[in-house]
């Protein structure tokens, strides 16, 4: 029969695992929460300088037109 205090420095390791890592997760979203201006700004500068060629490689490319064309009227 396995003894339940052999488990105990296991659960306390386990904890503070658990316990650091919250704490890493609500300091890395209270510091997006703060910087999220500076974040969106530099997001936002970014898809700006992107958005020129997304645009150029979506847009069909335009056919050639002859410079002169025939009669309008199929009848003369």
């Amino acid at each position: 029969m396995q003894d339940g205090r052999q488990n105990k420095p296991m659960i306390k390791i386990l904890t503070y695992i658990n316990f650091a890592a919250f704490i890493l997760g609500v300091a890395g979203l209270g510091g997006a929460f703060i910087y999220r201006s500076k974040i969106f700004d530099v997001v936002l500068d970014n898809v700006k300088k992107e958005l020129p060629a997304l645009v150029g490689e979506a847009m069909p490319k335009i056919p050639s037109v002859p410079s002169s064309t025939g009669s309008v009227l199929p009848f003369k």
